[in-house]
């Protein structure tokens, strides 16, 4: 025999025989196994897999369930610092808003300027979440996330909403202050009031539709509110004229100038320089005639001068 051979008998006393031989056939080993110590065998083997088998997948089982609490978290950490940085936006956003509409005096004068607070999570409500999260199964935590970061972007949009409402109130509240005349043309005396006067050169009794501010010749003049001027010339006894319109139904005049500098359809702003003091016209010395009328109705200019809006 060139190998070693092994061979294996049927025993009727429900037996294995098994015969280990050498190459030289001699002194061969025999093995004798009964069906029940075969069984046995068969299953501790069964069972010692079977076994190794559960505690592989017990050990997968419990890495994967560490792996998703690790990446629970972390995702608690990133959104409780999220929360945390949105608590602080929205609570600026907040008091930012209470202030503003208490410094306009809102109240309740119209929708888009009703109180609305903007909410947010305390700090409390903030580890009481991230507590919850972390006794929660890992969908369920999903969630409460997914819930609570809706809410807190819900919070964010009614703050920015809130912002944009008073953002373009306030908008409006300053383009209707810039519109409406509030300084001094230009600085100088008061020659003559508004109101009755005596005509300085008839000596009789007239109505003044404005005031009379003398200074230096070339003195600059200066638009008293935003608007767009509707006349740049030669009116009459007031001379070189400027007249600047405005909303809300305001109109400005500034007569007797000397130099001008601006013309028709030019949009000016508060403060800007559009004339010079002059004498043109029928003027009795350098001085600029200062007018304001509101749907053609003449105002007193020192009403508007310096005004508080």
């Amino acid at each position: 025999m060139s190998k070693e051979s092994v061979k294996r008998y049927h025993v009727p006393k429900k037996q294995f025989t098994i015969m280990i031989l050498p190459h030289g056939g001699r002194g061969g080993t025999q093995l004798t196994i009964s069906y029940l110590s075969l069984s046995l065998v068969c299953i501790i083997w069964f069972g010692i897999t079977a076994s190794a088998a559960y505690f592989i997948s017990e050990r997968v089982r419990v890495d994967e369930t560490q792996k998703a609490n690790t990446e629970l978290k972390n995702k608690v950490t990133s959104f409780s610092k999220k929360m945390h940085d949105a608590l602080e936006l929205i609570t600026a956003t907040a008091e930012l808003n209470t202030h503003l509409r208490g410094m306009l005096s809102l109240g309740n004068k119209s929708k888009i300027i009703e109180y609305s607070a903007a909410g947010g999570p305390s700090k409390l409500e903030d580890l009481q979440l991230s507590k919850i999260l972390l006794e929660t199964s890992p969908m369920e935590s999903e969630e409460l996330l997914e819930m609570n970061e809706k809410e807190m972007l819900a919070e964010s949009w009614q703050a920015k909403l809130d912002f944009r409402e008073i953002s373009q109130y306030l908008n409006e509240k300053r383009i209707l202050a810039r519109s409406t005349p509030a300084i001094w043309p230009t600085m100088g005396r008061v020659t003559s009031p508004f109101g009755l006067r005596s005509s300085p050169f008839t000596g009789g009794s007239q109505f003044h539709s404005g005031i009379d501010i003398a200074n230096l010749q070339d003195t600059p003049l200066r638009a008293t509110a935003d608007g767009r001027v509707v006349f740049a010339g030669w009116a009459g006894n007031l001379g070189k004229t400027v007249v600047v319109s405005h909303r809300l139904g305001y109109t400005t005049y500034y007569g007797h100038c000397d130099n001008v500098f601006v013309k028709q359809h030019d949009k000016v702003e508060r403060g800007q320089i559009i004339a010079n003091i002059g004498c043109t016209g029928r003027a009795t010395g350098y001085h600029v005639h200062y007018e304001i009328k509101r749907y053609g109705k003449a105002l007193n200019p020192t009403y508007f001068v310096n005004r508080s809006f």
